[in-house]
């Protein structure tokens, strides 16, 4: 009832708005406004203020209304000049500011009395606490972008540095784990503001692009506005590099090599150390091509690395184990010490800004992106027989044209078409025959997931934002849509299941072609696709309400338009899926200036509900196994109809057998959209004109959290001692809802969370030769929503069907205490020695520092302890009286270093020589360990529980060092 009270009272405000005005999305803009008084403090109404880019020559010039009052939105980013000039009073110009993607930029100028001929500059930036800024977020500028080390090239981990957010970065090409306010993998992914999220799954972008292409990087974790959706967490808006006016332009090579890099943790000391090779060249280009209207930047990158120093790539099967199944007749070839898993990776980019006219700007860019990875395979029990080839491929397209109308209307329009393919082929490694399973040793033989695609997706978007200002409202609205089309095949395989390596040599030898446990294939057509739509609009204003109070209130519509159910599904729940329609997210944010002046102390607050588009995955999976024999798994034990003799695989359903019954997934008929209400406080203190301190408190809430749970077990026969029920494990009407298929996995809207945090900040921006950010963040995330559907996470269903409740816990997410520092420093020193001048000059300093509490896991065991058919590979059932996610790995700590030394030869051209370090002090961090415990039938465990640390743990990277030299011109 109150939503849709909610909803009737914003519809009034959305028609209020449109009767008046107009809307904007600064995603790839910023704005500067402010006010223009004389030296009495009145305002001075009609002055003229002209906002000029000093890279680029772009100008708008702007009058102050009745009160004093400016504003020039949809401005491009870069350094700004503002003049102010009124009749009896001196021309003022103020220099130095910089503006940044999503910025308002508060510029206040105070003219003196005197002839416009005469003018008064003034070097300042807007003010560190700025009035004008409500969201909870921060811009990585160029100075950083460029100069912290990042070894991997991959600009994505950046949205590591904003408080509120939590996990790890990612060593190469693939995304980092990241969650904010509570949600695991949550993230809304941008690229020059527009959708770069890929649809599937949480937590994966559509384009992966090279840092030398990023100019600044956008991260917004609460209380923005409403023209940003899709999300409950992160916003990660990246923004490409720009041409300008002078010519300025990169070549650049960076490489590694075995003796740079430690040994990965956890390998085996006895066998060499993994190979590291890496070479990765770039090459940048900007500059006019009609100087002040028309400019370009285009850039390249080839990278070719090894991943085999990467501790996933690690192969732990024994000794013993290896030179049984190499007596077995595997190759040794198939247990090196590492997987020798390596990337080869090109990046393009083209982009051309230019005034067509003097009312309309145009914006074009093309990003191309290449991968080959051969042996993308993870170790562990994996044999390099399992060997596949990554390719993944990805281009896409963006426009932007600014249109304006008037000096108080602008119109933007913008469009991308983005397209990737992902694929997995085999190659020279793979092994051949069906595929080999030894439970808990090895596994090699054909790779299960050759000839996948995962995914094709074809992303078409439009959106058109409206401005107009009036007064001292800004009112916005804008409205488009995302067609998505995604295409997935499944693996094709055989697979022989044996329970020791004794049993194997039992079958290959023909002496007992029926040792092995179970066979398994997959029979059908793996392909599938499918469609959908994402629609949005919003309206919002931008209200000065006094000099120190700005309010920003709206409201923002998304209707996703969900995949079509299949009619011929034998379950109803998947002939249609429920259209959730019901997608209004009202926001507010007040911001108010304490105290003004040098110092100013700034009042941040803000409320809203935050929508999360579903994942296509959810309907991918309830299509695709729907109960329909489309593309169905084949399983059967040795004495069944049509086991085959080993190492015979089938090809179809065996004469005479029939398909057991089919596990399927379907999607609750009342499905509705993960929503979250947001609220946050801030209080920032400058502390002097560089510096700040920001302290806040934020909670979410979620609700319709999609949770999978078993629907099919009815009627339990007993309880566990934990109240649990237990289910038998005969399927019939009498214990099955449907006793036509095994289980029923079905994903419904019912879970809940709850995320408190409070966060501290430390913000220096570059003065004096160094700027740092340095945040804290406490924060405690509780759910009862066991996920699927995120990338690099286990998929875990309820562990009991009939009570939700005995899942609420710590949340996949919940990582309580998160320290990170980054720190750029070029420091001058004006000696009179010239020797020492030269010595302690032109060195630069990027550091990012870590400190983190432990990852959650689950602690399970590997029964199917109520009978409910899921949990027998340990994913679901835990032991008696043990909560969900109560394992936690030990405390993280990482230090990432770069050293830079500049070689000057002019003003225009330098050479840098630079080294940089993932991890300097070589800390072995646990991020993962082998949860599953033993325990009896009825759920007790066995003995203490373990010392999680020894069972197959998983650390992040050892130390590595990259060395680079780059040429600016």
């Amino acid at each position: 009832m109150l939503r849709s009270r909610l909803a009737a009272s914003l519809l009034l405000l959305i028609g209020l708005a449109f009767q008046t005005a107009h809307a904007q999305s600064q995603a790839l803009n910023g704005q500067i406004e402010g006010s223009v008084k004389d030296a009495s403090g009145a305002v001075i109404a009609g002055a003229s203020v002209t906002i000029t880019n000093i890279e680029t020559g772009a100008t708008r010039t702007v009058q102050t209304d009745e009160s004093g009052f400016y504003r020039a939105p949809l401005l491009p980013l870069g350094t700004y000049r503002v003049t102010a000039e009124a009749a009896g009073f001196k021309r003022l110009v103020r220099e130095g500011i910089t503006l940044t993607a999503g910025q308002t930029a508060t510029i206040d100028l105070t003219l003196e009395p005197g002839g416009v001929t005469e003018t008064v500059t003034v070097n300042s930036d807007a003010p560190i606490a700025d009035p004008a800024k409500i969201e909870m977020g921060r811009v990585i500028n160029e100075r950083e972008v460029t100069n912290l080390p990042l070894v991997s090239r991959n600009p994505y981990n950046f949205a590591l540095l904003q408080a509120n957010v939590v996990g790890r970065p990612n060593v190469e090409f693939g995304v980092p784990r990241i969650s904010a306010n509570g949600y695991a993998r949550r993230i809304n992914y941008q690229l020059d503001g527009n959708y770069n999220t890929q649809s599937d799954r949480a937590g994966i972008r559509l384009m992966p692009i090279s840092e030398l292409f990023i100019g600044e990087v956008q991260v917004v974790t609460n209380g923005f506005a409403p023209e940003f959706g899709n999300t409950p967490g992160v916003v990660f808006n990246a923004v490409t590099r720009a041409g300008t006016n002078e010519y300025r332009g990169t070549v650049g090579y960076r490489f590694r090599r075995t003796p740079f890099s430690s040994r990965p943790f956890f390998s085996d000391p006895t066998k060499p150390k993994p190979e590291t090779k890496v070479d990765d060249y770039t090459a940048a280009l900007g500059g006019p091509i009609i100087r002040d209207r028309w400019h370009f930047y285009a850039g390249f990158e080839r990278v070719m690395r090894d991943l085999a120093g990467e501790p996933q790539r690690v192969i732990t099967i024994s000794k013993a184990d290896q030179a049984a199944l190499i007596a077995a007749g595997v190759s040794p070839n198939a247990f090196p010490n590492s997987i020798p898993a390596s990337q080869k990776v090109g990046f393009f980019i083209v982009r051309t800004d230019a005034q067509l006219t003097d009312k309309h700007r145009l914006v074009g860019r093309f990003n191309l992106f290449r991968n080959t990875s051969p042996n993308n395979i993870a170790g562990g029990t994996t044999t390099l027989e399992r060997s596949i080839d990554f390719i993944d491929r990805a281009d896409s397209v963006g426009l932007q044209l600014v249109s304006t109308f008037s000096p108080v209307v602008l119109n933007e329009l913008r469009y991308q078409y983005a397209r990737r393919k992902s694929e997995n082929l085999p190659n020279e490694n793979s092994g051949s025959g069906p595929s080999i399973l030894i439970s808990g040793i090895a596994a090699f033989g054909a790779p299960e997931n050759a000839n996948t695609i995962a995914p094709l997706e074809v992303s078409n978007q439009l959106l058109d934002n409206v401005t107009i200002t009036r007064g001292l409202h800004t009112i916005k609205f804008g409205a488009g849509f995302n067609r998505v089309r995604q295409t997935q095949r499944a693996g094709v395989f055989a697979r022989y299941t044996f329970p020791s390596i004794a049993a194997y040599v039992a079958a290959k030898s023909g002496a007992n072609p029926f040792s092995y446990t179970q066979y398994t294939e997959t029979l059908g057509d793996p392909s599938i696709t499918v469609p959908a739509t994402f629609y949005q609009a919003f309206v919002q204003d931008d209200w000065k309400a006094t000099s120190r109070l700005k309010i920003n209130y709206g409201v923002r519509y998304d209707l996703y338009a969900v995949p079509d159910g299949d009619p011929n599904a034998p379950l109803e729940f998947s002939r249609h899926f429920h259209t959730d329609k019901n997608n209004f997210a009202p926001r507010l944010g007040i911001v108010y200036a304490l105290r003004e002046g040098v110092l100013p102390t700034v009042l941040r607050a803000s409320a809203g509900l935050y929508y999360e588009q579903p994942w296509l995955d959810i309907y991918r999976r309830a299509l695709q196994n729907n109960g329909n024999p489309r593309f169905v798994t084949f399983a059967v034990g040795p004495s069944g109809v049509g086991a085959p003799r080993f190492p015979n695989t089938l090809g179809s359903l065996p004469s005479g057998a029939t398909l057991p019954r089919q596990s399927i997934e379907a999607v609750s008929p009342d499905y509705e959209n993960l929503v979250a209400f947001h609220t946050n406080l801030q209080l920032e203190q400058a502390l002097s004109p560089n510096l700040s301190l920001t302290v806040g408190l934020i909670n979410s809430r979620g609700t319709h959290l999609p949770v999978y749970r078993n629907i099919n077990p009815i009627n339990p026969i007993g309880f566990l001692a934990d109240g649990r029920p237990v289910f038998s494990t005969t399927v019939s009407p009498t214990t099955r809802l449907y006793p036509q298929f095994n289980n029923v996995l079905m994903v419904e809207s019912v879970g809940t969370s709850n995320y408190t945090a409070g966060t501290l900040v430390l913000s220096k921006r570059f003065s004096s030769g160094y700027q740092f950010s340095a945040n804290y963040t406490y924060s405690h995330a509780i759910d009862d929503a066991p996920e699927q559907n995120l990338v690099a996470a286990t998929s875990y269903v309820l562990s009991d069907p009939t009570n939700r409740r005995r899942d609420r816990g710590n949340a996949f997410a919940d990582q309580r205490h998160t320290f990170v520092l980054s720190f750029v420093g070029r420091p001058t020193f004006n000696l009179e020695s010239g020797f020492w001048r030269s010595v302690l000059n032109d060195n630069q300093l990027g550091i990012i520092a870590t400190a983190n509490s432990g990852e959650t896991f689950n602690i399970t065991t590997g029964r199917d302890l109520n009978g409910d058919g899921v949990g027998t590979a340990g994913d679901a059932d835990r032991p008696l009286f043990i909560g969900r996610n109560t394992g936690r790995t030990p405390h993280q700590f990482n230090v990432d270093l770069r050293y830079t030394r500049f070689v000057r030869f002019s003003e225009r051209f330098n050479l840098e020589i630079f080294g940089e370090f993932i991890n300097v002090f070589n800390i072995n961090s646990i991020v993962s360990v082998n949860g599953i415990v033993p325990t009896n039938p009825d759920g007790s465990l066995t003995g203490p529980l373990p010392d999680f640390t020894k069972r197959n743990p998983v650390g992040t990277d050892s130390r590595q060092f990259q060395l680079g030299f780059k040429f600016n011109f």
